[in-house]
């Protein structure tokens, strides 16, 4: 099996500790080690490392040799322009197929907490077994749902596919992006729903069929930099051709149009570090729910999280439910059930040319 920790987001919803020049991906947000760094050490008890790629755009590749010395030049993926999971999945798979033929890939994030690292990488090689009696099939990690978030993606289990060492695999039957309210509160109680962990186990060559089925372009595109593979003209390949790709969710372009995808439940003590709210399903809160960071001091404050890194003291006073982040050019204070909408400032500061260097 091969590993690719997909490290090319921009973490928009972290703004302002989270930038376009370093994403929350090359932060130490859940411990010592970035991110990143916590992705790969995660695997490497059942990933030679060799086996273990980077997939990330071509802005933050340094970053990726600063925080990841040891890994070679190539196996480095590098996107030359951003056009989101579909194109980057769909590059890793044409790399990979044309290097590995029939490989197996574990597609994994780089942005996740995972608190039971063992049981993670058990469920990957579980994967991976399944897929030795069912070639053809999608496999992702669905998280049992801990809340009625509205912030992720859901699946709804099936019957069961396949079992593996006791560990039943089940049949999907449905994606659902993102419920309201009242939605993700009824697919909680009704317990047949996971939260989609956006992490995959599948053969590079099944996706790449996939692509020629439901986005026809996309896939002449990839067949052009899978036929460049291991030539002189690669890199020139990846970077004409790439750019143009159609820019596209994978689970919109081919895992929710599918047939034939599985989910294996995942008890890892999962959490998405996908906005400031978030960050309370990963770090421990003090005893009034406040989760704090840097010089903070409070009086009479409740379950709010403060970031103060700005080499000064932030002080707060008889407020609860906020986010407050402090950084050396931009401040960020929002009510913490409204941490979601940090990307609408970013669309403000994208669109006036004076504020795009807060980006």
């Amino acid at each position: 099996m091969k590993f690719v920790i997909r490290a090319g987001g921009i973490g928009t919803r972290l703004w302002p500790y989270s930038r376009q020049r370093k994403p929350k991906q090359f932060h130490a947000m859940a411990g010592e080690q970035t991110m990143l760094q916590d992705a790969v050490s995660r695997i490497e008890p059942i990933a030679a490392p060799g086996d273990i790629c980077v997939s990330t755009g071509v802005q933050m590749a340094g970053l990726v040799g600063e925080q990841l010395p040891a890994l070679p030049a190539e196996q480095l993926i590098v996107e030359p322009a951003l056009r989101n999971t579909g194109p980057a999945v769909g590059l890793e798979c044409a790399l990979l197929e044309a290097r590995y033929p029939g490989c197996v890939v574990a597609s994994l994030g780089s942005d996740h907490y995972i608190g039971r690292g063992e049981e993670f990488c058990r469920l990957l090689q579980v994967a991976d077994e399944a897929l030795k009696a069912h070639p053809d099939y999608l496999f992702t990690l669905g998280v049992v749902p801990t809340r009625g978030e509205t912030g992720y993606g859901y699946i709804r289990r099936g019957e069961v596919l396949e079992e593996v060492a006791g560990q039943p695999v089940y049949k999907v039957e449905a994606f659902t992006e993102k419920p309201n309210a009242a939605t993700a509160a009824e697919y909680v109680e009704n317990g047949q729903y996971l939260w989609n962990s956006n992490m995959f186990v599948w053969k590079a060559a099944t996706v790449l069929e996939l692509f020629a089925r439901f986005e026809p372009e996309m896939h002449e595109g990839l067949m052009r930099i899978q036929a460049a593979v291991g030539t002189a003209e690669e890199a020139a390949v990846i970077a004409r051709e790439y750019p143009a790709l159609k820019a596209v969710a994978v689970d919109n372009a081919i895992i929710e149009r599918a047939e034939k995808v599985a989910t294996i439940e995942a008890d890892i003590d999962w959490g998405d570090i996908g906005s400031w709210a978030a960050l309370t399903d990963v770090l421990p809160a003090d005893d009034a729910g406040n989760l704090l960071s840097g010089e903070v001091v409070t009086v009479d404050v409740a379950n709010s999280t403060v970031y103060g890194r700005a080499g000064k003291v932030v002080a707060l006073i008889g407020v609860e439910d906020l986010v407050v982040v402090d950084t050396q050019d931009a401040l960020l204070i929002c009510k913490k059930d409204e941490a979601q909408r940090v990307k609408e400032v970013l669309e403000r500061l994208q669109g006036e040319d004076e504020y795009r260097k807060y980006i």
